[in-house]
Order: structure tokens, then C-alpha cells, then sequence
């Protein structure tokens, strides 16, 4: 089967404060916020921004308490709203093995003091180590250390160690830890990174080592198994990506997305560009499989404008299926003095969007429809498709009359189709109403049925308001008075006053017929035969609130033939 065919989006129209470009930053993702912190050009930065990916705005959060200071390459995970921030060159040649957390949820730093390790010594300042979140741990591995006290005097040191923050809830007492690991461990470096993963069921966790820098760059894979801390180079199939350093490595699903980094020259390069470094920026996407550990073959578009320009120190997350990344140094065959950055955002839907939830009508008239469907954050615009079905006949109810009980009540058509037994309270003239309705739309049609007792002897009914003007009616309402006799149908008129409000004239309907149909399931009847859109029906429920008419609606078709599946509502 064909892979399908991956687009890079340029992310345009962003509003609120952007920040500005830089590369060694980091960013971490809180539902659809893309959280980025420090990182530098023109000197290291300690500035936080967020990009909001549902709103498309960037803004810059008031942040407080013990504040960090700018720092690059340095370590960045995000447990819940818990971020963490530990090492990084705070200046040229210095190196932070400090420890701080971000609480997203009110914007607060705090500087932590995690406890020495039982055995060893804590992490030493670094930069270009991986900081990976993996359960209730932080697997911190790797780096960059200067073993001269001059910060001038730079004496680089790779390393190769792994060293175990465990997180504990709603606690900042931690302690580092210096685990024993079998196997042998990967060679020193730094500039790489490291993912974690576990099977579906949560078995088998596992922190995944990629690439970096240790006077090369490195394009080897090592794991280490959680559950018995054994480090593994297992074999993987495919055909593998160059090697590099200074790139991004994102889960999605069980794919582990590499994009850009420093790469090696091809021998097709050198010919061309004997006066460069023997290195240069890439733009190039990478799948590993995680389940089969296969590098995948990607179809990309290659347009250049449909494309990221090569970089490198960038930042990337996932966002639902989405891979963003975010500035980083341009690397256009670009020497190390020449320190361009990019200010562009780019995503990559990695899945196809899932389908919207149900189509729910909202409101229908005879010449327009508006519907709803629940929002899917990963699509861009929606498809809805109407279905076109010839009009059935409609039969008109032929009027009957039925003796009832009360001589002001006389029966209205009943309708060929069944119709539900409708139970609600009465009211009786000139006492209070408990519920009656409080909003409507002047010149529109509303069900509402009406606690309390209308007449002696009167069935259960409900009313039909037929104008209404605003100020809603307020305070206690009570029915003044009874206008006219029912007959076939023609309905009845009452008059309903509410305090420091003016009266309101409410069309009553019949009262329950002896064949069984009450007057508002009549009335529905008489509508159904009369209105152009067909097919309602009404059922009186009774809740703790109130009693009210839940409209049925099983099908509803326009005069040109397009068919909408409602939903039921209560009113």
C-alpha cells in the first residue's frame, strides 16, 4: 500500500505579541498551547511565550516568582501543568545544573532543590543533554560538560551518563538517583535526543537514544529498557536517515518524527562546495516505526514553497496529530559566524482528521437550515452533504367531533398517524402559574405547557404562544380570563398578565379528546397537515423544573426535496 502523501503548512495570520527568532530554544505542549522558554541569538533569552494552536495567537504570559535565567540547549519536559527546566548554558562557556518548575496553571517559577542521590554525586552542569519524561520519572542523559573553571577556557567533556529525577504529586521533594544499568551504554555525546515509549497497554517502557554530536555526527539508536535498566542497540530495518545533530525527534501514535539538524555533506556536495564546512543544514523528514523499529519511507511534497527551509537548534511538539516546529538557525549552507534564524511556524498533519460528530439540527425554516456538528481541532474546513429524496404526499386529517365531558371543549381532527398520550398538570382561572414562558422571539410559534389549573373539569392542555415582546415576562403570572369556546379546532384565548407586565395574549389549545388525543397533540396534528415542513410531533414531559413539549422530529424535508436528520429537543 502506497504511504499517503504529507504536506507541510505554513502557519500565517498569527496575532498577539510573536516572539522573537532563536535558536536553542525548547517547547512543550499543554493541550493546544506550545509553551517555549529561552533559547537566543543575539544573547541568551529568558523570555516565556505561548502559542495558543486553536486561536492562532501568541501571547506572553505574566509570570512570576523565582524566575530562571535565560538559558539555551537545555532541558525541558512537562508533567500535566508541571514544567520542569533543569541545566543549559546561561552564558558563553557557563553551564547551569540548576533545577526549576513552572506551574502553567498560574504562571509561578520556583527553584527546587532536589536531594543528593544515595549513591554518586548529583548531575554536573551541562548543555546539549536529553531531559525526557517517561511515567513518574525524568530520564536525564547525556550532554556537555566544561571541565575548566574558566568559563574562557572552555575544555569540552561528552557524556554518557543517565541519571533518574522521580516526580512525586503535589510534592517538590525530589531526589536524584543514580541507577545501575546493564549492557553496554551508548558512546558519550550531546546535541541528540531521546523519546519515550511503551506499547498500547502500557508494557514495555522504553527511552529511546538518537543521533548527536561527539566530534561527528552520530546517526546510531540506542534503548534502554525501563523495567530492567538494561541498554540495548537493537537492530532497526530500513533505510536509515543521514546522520545529525541538533534536531527535533517528536512521538505521534508509534512513529517517531525526526526533522532537520546539522548532517553531514554528501560526496554529490563537496564538488560544489569545497570552500564549506563539512557539514550543513537539512530540512529532511525521517518515520522510525517504534512497534516494528523500521525507518518508513515518506511521500513528501517538494515544492520549495511548500516546505520548511533547512534548520537546525529549532524547537518541535505534537498537538493531537500535528508536528509543529518553530524558528531555529538557518542553515542554508550557512557558515557558524553567520547566525541567521528563521521567525516561521510550520505544522505537519501526520493523520487524516477523524470525522465530525453527528449533524444536529438547530433551526429549520422553509427556505433555510442551520445545523451543528462537534469541532475536530486538526481540520481545516468540513464537507456536509444534503440528501435529495422526492416528497411524500401528505394527507390532510379529515375534522371530527367527539363528545367530551365539558361542553366548552369540542374535539379537534385527529391525525391518521399514532400519537403519544400527553399528561401535564391544568391550571385553573385566576391562580397563580408556577412556569409559563419566560423567553421567546416576537412573531415565532413556541410550545410551552403551563402548571397550575385552568377550569374545573378542563383535561390536561398546554398553550402556544404566538407573539411575545421583550421585557420577558417577570414575577408572578396568573391567568385573567377565558376567551370563547373550542370548536373544531379553532383555539381558545387567554390572557396571562405577569407583574409590571403588560398582559400577554396566549392561544390555548384543546383540551384531551375522548378518543384519547389531547388537544396540543390534535394541534400538532392540524400543524402537521398545514405547516410545509411535516413530521412533528410534541410529548408533554414533566422534569423537577417543570412541565415542558419535547418536539419529535424524525425527518425534515424543505419544498426543493433536501432532507436534514434533526435531533430531538425539549423546549
Amino acid at each position: 500500500m502506497a504511504a499517503p502523501i504529507l504536506k507541510w503548512k505554513r502557519v500565517t495570520n498569527t496575532s498577539g505579541p510573536g516572539p522573537r527568532p532563536r535558536h536553542g530554544h525548547r517547547a512543550v505542549a499543554i493541550k493546544d498551547l506550545m509553551v517555549v522558554f529561552g533559547g537566543g541569538n543575539e544573547g541568551i533569552v529568558d523570555e516565556l511565550h505561548v502559542y495558543n494552536t486553536a486561536t492562532n495567537q501568541w501571547f506572553v504570559p505574566a509570570v512570576r516568582g523565582d524566575i530562571p535565567p535565560g538559558c539555551a540547549a537545555y532541558g525541558f519536559v512537562c508533567d500535566g501543568t508541571r514544567i520542569l527546566v533543569f541545566g543549559g548554558m546561561v552564558e558563553y562557556g557557563k553551564y547551569s545544573n540548576e533545577l526549576y518548575e513552572l506551574q502553567a496553571s498560574r504562571w509561578e517559577w520556583k527553584r527546587l532543590k532536589p536531594k543528593h542521590p544515595r549513591t554518586g554525586q548529583p548531575p554536573c552542569p551541562r548543555l546539549g543533554h536529553s531531559f525526557t519524561l517517561l511515567g513518574n520519572r525524568v530520564y536525564l542523559f547525556g550532554g556537555l560538560a566544561n571541565d575548566s573553571e574558566d568559563p574562557k577556557n572552555n575544555i569540552p567533556r561528552y557524556l554518557n551518563d543517565i541519571v533518574i529525577l522521580e516526580l512525586k504529586p503535589n510534592s517538590n521533594n525530589l531526589q536524584w538517583d543514580n541507577p545501575l544499568t546493564v549492557g553496554t551504554s551508548p558512546p558519550p555525546r550531546e546535541s541528540h535526543t531521546a523519546v519515550g515509549y511503551c506499547e498500547k497497554d502500557g508494557r514495555r517502557p522504553r527511552l529511546i537514544i538518537y543521533g548527536g554530536m561527539s566530534g561527528c555526527r552520530l546517526g546510531d539508536l540506542w534503548q534502554l529498557e525501563i523495567d530492567t535498566m538494561t541498554w540495548t542497540k537493537p537492530s532497526v530495518n530500513g533505510l536509515p536517515p543521514l546522520p545529525r545533530s541538533l534536531h527535533s525527534a517528536t512521538v505521534i501514535g508509534n512513529r517517531m518524527f525526526v526533522f532537520g539538524g546539522w548532517v553531514p555533506l554528501v560526496m554529490d556536495d563537496v564538488k560544489f562546495a569545497t570552500h564549506e564546512k563539512e557539514w550543513k543544514c537539512t530540512n529532511t523528514l525521517a518515520s522510525l516505526n517504534l512497534d516494528s523499529m523500521t525507518w518508513e519511507p515518506l511521500a513528501m511534497e517538494v515544492f520549495e514553497d511548500a516546505l520548511p527551509r533547512a534548520r537546525a537548534g529549532h524547537c518541535s511538539v505534537s498537538i493531537h496529530t500535528r508536528l509543529y516546529i518553530w524558528s531555529g538557525r538557518d542553515g542554508y549552507r550557512k557558515a557558524w559566524n553567520n547566525q541567521v534564524c528563521f521567525k516561521d511556524l510550520w505544522f505537519l498533519e501526520t493523520e487524516k482528521p477523524p470525522a465530525p460528530t453527528r449533524v444536529q439540527l438547530v433551526r429549520a425554516s422553509t427556505n433555510a437550515l442551520e445545523v451543528c456538528w462537534g469541532a475536530v481541532p486538526t481540520a481545516d474546513a468540513y464537507l456536509l452533504q444534503l440528501q435529495k429524496y422526492d416528497l411524500p404526499p401528505v394527507q390532510t386529517p379529515t375534522p371530527t367531533s367527539t363528545p367530551t365531558t365539558n361542553p366548552l371543549v369540542k374535539a379537534l381532527p385527529a391525525q391518521q398517524m399514532p400519537q403519544p398520550q400527553l399528561q401535564s398538570p391544568v391550571m385553573t382561572q385566576g391562580t397563580p402559574v408556577a412556569q409559563v414562558v419566560r423567553q421567546a422571539v416576537p412573531g415565532t410559534q413556541i410550545v410551552r405547557t403551563v402548571a397550575g389549573h385552568l377550569a374545573a373539569g378542563i383535561s390536561p392542555h398546554a398553550i402556544k404562544v404566538t407573539s411575545m415582546t421583550r421585557p420577558q415576562l417577570k414575577g408572578p403570572i396568573t391567568v385573567q380570563s377565558i376567551q370563547g369556546a373550542i370548536r373544531s379546532g379553532t383555539p381558545q384565548v387567554v390572557n396571562i398578565s405577569g407583574q409590571n407586565t403588560p398582559t400577554r395574549q396566549i392561544v390555548q389549545s384543546s383540551a384531551t379528546t375522548s378518543s384519547g388525543m389531547t388537544g396540543i397533540a390534535a394541534l400538532a396534528a392540524a400543524a402537521a397537515a398545514t405547516q410545509k415542513i411535516p413530521g412533528h410531533s410534541q410529548q408533554v414531559v414533566t422534569t423537577a423544573q417543570g412541565t415542558g413539549i419535547r418536539v419529535v422530529t424524525p425527518t425534515i424535508v424543505t419544498p426543493q426535496g433536501v432532507k436534514v436528520t434533526p435531533v430531538n429537543r425539549q423546549i
